[in-house]
């Protein structure tokens, strides 16, 4: 599973999902009358297939092994939940595109922070001229995106 093709395009589904987490949640949201509800929904089932998986091929995690883990990774979990119910809430009032690319920003910027200084035991891969570069054009091509929402939604 080292293959970086194999592991691009799994991110790129990966990535395909976000905008739909929102979109697809905030339905459900409609239909219940609250989007923590519906947040809650959607981590039960995503919760019933994990451990669908994990189960039968891995077993379940020891106590020992749950002690072990870093206290701070147990905050994934709650990032995970802001992050869903934000997109329930914000998507069908701002669109998907903009939360995806305020979202995009701000996952870019903390990236490069976290491996600037190898943050959370990551590995350190400072940021050089061509990743300025990047993170430079596609914040500009973001501005410009949302300057052209404004403008469509003023007129």
């Amino acid at each position: 599973m080292r293959s970086y093709p194999l592991l691009a395009a799994w991110t790129f589904l990966a990535g395909a999902g976000i905008p739909l987490i929102g979109v697809l949640n905030s339905g459900v949201s409609r239909a219940v009358g609250n989007p923590f509800a519906a947040t809650a929904i959607m981590f039960a089932i995503a919760l019933m297939v994990a451990a669908g998986i994990t189960i039968p091929l891995y077993g379940l995690p020891t106590l020992a092994q749950l002690g072990a883990a870093p206290l701070p990774g147990y905050g994934a979990g709650l990032l995970i939940g802001f992050y869903a119910l934000s997109a329930t809430i914000i998507i069908p009032r701002m669109g998907a595109a903009s939360f995806v690319a305020f979202i995009l920003i701000a996952q870019l910027v903390t990236s490069a922070v976290i491996d600037q200084h190898g943050l959370l035991g990551m590995a350190r891969r400072p940021m050089d001229a061509m990743r300025m570069i990047g993170l430079g054009a596609i914040f500009i091509g973001i501005v410009v995106m949302e300057i052209g929402n404004l403008r469509s939604a003023k007129g």
